[in-house]
């Protein structure tokens, strides 16, 4: 990425720069550079998500110039959550900044800013269905009654949720310390709540609560 490694520490962002105890990155922001050369090698790595602001285009696009979902997923997406659609003007999913794919038509990453997620067993039971989701960031506006299969997302790496009208269920985190390769967990509510079975956070980096 450069030749000088002296020169590293003016484009890396250290405020959000995560790294292990080697001092190896886990998360890496690079800021004030706008073109970065993707290898092959790269684009084939896996769980590996591309960050690209202020760009137009959907960030799977600008890894690969003709992205496509592969066929199953794409009509999980089409039949259960395209309703995340919100003000794009595409029918194509493919245009759609909330969903992320990696280089083999996968979806790696789900995030609803501007639209309400419908958080539900059902839900999750589809979300479930995606073996390469990593990512998880979603607003939810509605009345969480009672769900009990959070734990079909217990292979997401970070996951992130907003409550916007408080938090209604103390079970929905009950088996949240199943999630042992979360690294980064942001939970966002106006009002308090209660999180059990956190023993088995070997991995996790941190925690962010907003009440």
């Amino acid at each position: 990425m450069v030749r000088d490694l002296d020169d590293m520490e003016t484009i890396i962002n250290k405020d959000y720069t995560i790294q292990d105890y080697r001092g190896f990155p886990l998360r890496l922001v690079i800021t004030d550079s706008d073109d970065f050369p993707l290898s092959d090698e790269i684009l084939r790595m896996k769980n590996l998500r591309f960050i690209f602001r202020n760009q137009s285009k959907p960030i799977h696009k600008l890894v690969s110039p003709e992205p496509h979902f592969i066929e199953e997923e794409r009509n999980l997406i089409k039949n259960h959550f395209k309703y995340l659609r919100s003000s794009y003007k595409s029918e194509d999913i493919e245009e759609w900044r909330c969903f992320e794919m990696d280089c083999e038509g996968h979806l790696v990453s789900m995030k609803s800013y501007l639209k309400n997620f419908q958080l539900s067993n059902e839900s999750i039971e589809h979300l479930s269905n995606f073996p390469h989701l990593r990512n998880l960031n979603i607003l939810t506006s509605t009345k969480i009654e009672s769900v009990t299969n959070f734990s079909h997302l217990s292979n997401l790496v970070s996951l992130s949720i907003n409550f916007e009208r408080g938090f209604q269920d103390p079970e929905l985190f009950k088996d949240l310390g199943l999630f042992s390769n979360l690294l980064s967990l942001d939970l966002f509510s106006y009002y308090s709540f209660e999180i059990t079975n956190l023993t088995n956070f070997l991995s996790l980096l941190y925690i962010l609560y907003f009440y």
